[in-house]
């Protein structure tokens, strides 16, 4: 039967009229519409997750250009292909913009080492991208926010602090093909959203109270007369702490920079005054000195109260969000907070890089 003939008994089985055919054919091309839309849609998914190896740089394509989430974290909160692919080729263009040679290094992203090296690379950029969502939502959350105003004022302070705005403008086109506005929304933004929840942090958390207690209570204990060792099983947050605090023999340049002018003046056998570092509070110990090829050489004990780090309370908060990878080349890893390769052999290569990263030009930055 032609397709003209069924319309027409189509028509009349509904009472209507012949002159209603432009209807009909109306009705059926909206539904061959939708029909092509629903299978474009279904092949583009499978296109961008499924299989997207098997397309090449076509499947590349699809996902810079159209906004398909690669990562969404529960509620409302979406990283696309699109933001990763821009961010990604951010960094490729800022390591290959560096002038290594005065110094004998160089990037080179063309050999198949260089791809992994640059994967991993891109793979800690999308680790920001997630951290900046998440510090915007846990701002959202307590009721903090960046205005517009507050973030030109931010750029404003950067274009002061790093020379004139034509310098800086240069800069940021020719290390990673920004405008200012593009800096404004990656860099500067998220930064204020991290100071202010800093604030929070240091607000609410008071980071500082809770170690210096610790410490202190274990300096009235030596005070006291307890013994070095006791008190650092009982006080110490070390990993060292149930041996007594012992940590080893140590180069003064090898401790942290809070340390190295208390311990060369240091009494053998006699605890120090309270030092702060970064980290936390300690109490050193110089149990013996010793010289090899010239150098002092210091067989410590410690006592170490940590405080409580802004990093540490943002993972806690990650932790805790719902955070779904959709890509097939990453997984999230709940327990650390971090996205991280699915190959295997990815994650021991990146492992081994990391081990031997002093002296890379990739960890410069």
């Amino acid at each position: 039967m032609k397709l003209t003939e069924r319309i027409k008994q189509l028509v009349q089985k509904e009472g209507h009229s012949e002159e209603a055919h432009p209807w009909i054919w109306a009705r059926l091309f909206v539904s061959g519409a939708v029909i092509v839309i629903v299978l474009l849609l279904c092949i583009s998914l499978i296109w961008v997750y499924a299989v997207p190896k098997l397309f090449g740089e076509r499947g590349a394509a699809i996902r810079q250009h159209l906004p398909y989430p690669l990562v969404y974290i529960a509620p409302g909160r979406m990283i696309t292909y699109g933001d990763f692919n821009e961010n990604t080729r951010a960094v490729k263009q800022f390591y290959q913009n560096q002038d290594f040679s005065g110094i004998g290094l160089r990037v080179d992203f063309t050999t198949e080492e260089g791809k992994k090296r640059l994967m991993v690379r891109q793979k800690e950029a999308l680790n920001k991208m997630i951290e900046d969502q998440a510090l915007m939502k846990i701002a959202e959350e307590n009721g903090i926010t960046v205005t517009k105003e507050a973030a030109h004022d931010g750029v404003r302070r950067s274009l002061d602090e790093y020379g004139t705005s034509d310098q800086v403008q240069n800069d940021l086109k020719r290390l990673y093909g920004w405008e200012l506005a593009t800096f404004e929304e990656k860099i500067v933004t998220p930064q204020l959203y991290e100071d202010k929840l800093q604030a929070l942090f240091d607000e609410q958390e008071k980071p500082n109270e809770k170690a210096l207690n610790q410490i202190n209570k274990a300096k009235e204990a030596l005070e006291k007369g307890d013994k070095f060792d006791d008190v650092a099983k009982e006080y110490s947050e070390g990993n060292t702490k149930n041996e007594g605090g012992s940590l080893g023999w140590f180069q003064v340049d090898d401790l942290a920079p809070e340390l190295q002018t208390a311990i060369p003046s240091q009494a053998i056998g006699a605890p120090s005054a309270v030092v702060e570092s970064d980290l936390g509070y300690h109490i050193v110990m110089v149990e013996e000195i010793k010289k090899e090829d010239g150098k002092d050489l210091y067989r410590l004990k410690q006592i170490f109260t940590k405080k409580k780090l802004f990093v540490d309370w943002l993972a806690e908060k990650m932790k805790a969000m719902h955070v779904y990878v959709l890509s097939p080349e990453y997984r999230w890893n709940q327990d650390e907070a971090r996205v991280e390769f699915k190959s295997e052999s990815l994650r021991i290569y990146e492992e081994e890089l990391y081990k031997n990263a002093e002296g890379d030009a990739l960890f410069l930055f």
